[in-house]
């Protein structure tokens, strides 16, 4: 009689066992697609600031006669460039394939295309904590990569009769990127910076247009402007928010809330984020343990 006891408590102990594994295993995998977003968040955020990091490296690393040419460069082509209608940077093809740069994209693409990595600017929007790498288009590839730069519009080199156009997604579960613009309001800062000029811009106009109204992009004469667009309203993407910046030559603070805008590169911070499955897992460790028994068996 005691043997049959012991076999059946050794029986029910491997099916326990087996119970409690899968519970903290099913623990863990929750937690992990839980903390999912904020790890890709915080890796993209890495990769951005890496990038950044070089690029501000580069960029001190030139000597100022070449860096100077090559703003002189970008001035040109702005001031050469034709200011034929622009398209927006989203819009599909009857096929379904991306829109094509079109003519002149080589020439475009060498323009502050010459540092490694393929950076052209930095631009910093301190009211949602936004800095990210700029890079030449509005292709899918470059899109993944940080914030493109819509090929018609100004260089983001400044000057009296320029409007740049800078372009991120919106919503995505693996990058904020321009996920907050919707939260700036008038009289926000922004900056973009290349080759170590920084360039400040005071937001002026938000609005909300037709995916095809590009009306808003053109350049206005003696003005000196930087629209920065995504897709709106998240997730449905059927509209696009133009959140427009008039220059300010003075060093700019955010009113708002008080944040200098930085020349230097942040990293992200510790990613506490990675402490929850380690702890999820010993919880359900420690709350699936089986309480002791004593069994008293019959001699």
């Amino acid at each position: 009689m005691g043997r049959r006891k012991r076999q059946a408590a050794r029986h029910r102990s491997r099916s326990w066992d087996l119970r409690r594994l899968l519970t903290v295993l099913a623990a863990a995998a929750g937690v992990a697609v839980l903390l999912y977003p904020s790890a890709a968040d915080w890796f993209s955020d890495r990769g951005h600031a890496e990038q950044i990091n070089a690029y501000v490296h580069q960029s001190q690393g030139l000597p100022e006669d070449t860096r100077q040419a090559m703003l002189a460069e970008a001035r040109l082509y702005n001031a050469n460039s034709p200011g034929g209608p622009l398209r927006d940077p989203y819009t599909l093809e009857a096929d379904g394939s991306p829109s094509e740069v079109g003519g002149g994209a080589q020439t475009y693409r060498e323009v502050l295309g010459g540092l490694p990595g393929g950076m052209m600017a930095r631009v910093q929007i301190p009211a949602v904590g936004v800095d990210l790498p700029v890079f030449h288009g509005t292709d899918e590839d470059t899109l993944a990569r940080g914030v493109g730069h819509l090929f018609g519009s100004s260089l983001p080199v400044g000057g009296a009769g320029t409007h740049s156009v800078l372009t991120a997604h919106s919503g995505l579960m693996d990058a904020t990127l321009f996920t907050d613009l919707n939260k700036l309001e008038k009289g926000d800062t922004f900056s973009v910076t290349v080759l170590e000029e920084q360039l400040h811009y005071r937001v002026d106009q938000i609005t909300v247009v037709e995916p095809g109204d590009t009306q808003a992009l053109r350049p206005d004469p003696g003005r000196d402007r930087l629209t920065l667009i995504t897709c709106t309203p998240t997730g449905v993407n059927s509209h696009r928010l133009l959140v427009r910046g008039e220059r300010t030559e003075s060093p700019v603070v955010a009113e708002k809330d008080d944040v200098e805008l930085e020349s230097g590169v942040r990293m992200p911070g510790f990613p506490w984020w990675s402490l929850g499955v380690p702890a999820a897992t010993a919880a359900a460790v420690l709350l699936t343990r089986p309480r002791r028994r004593v069994v008293a068996e019959a001699n």
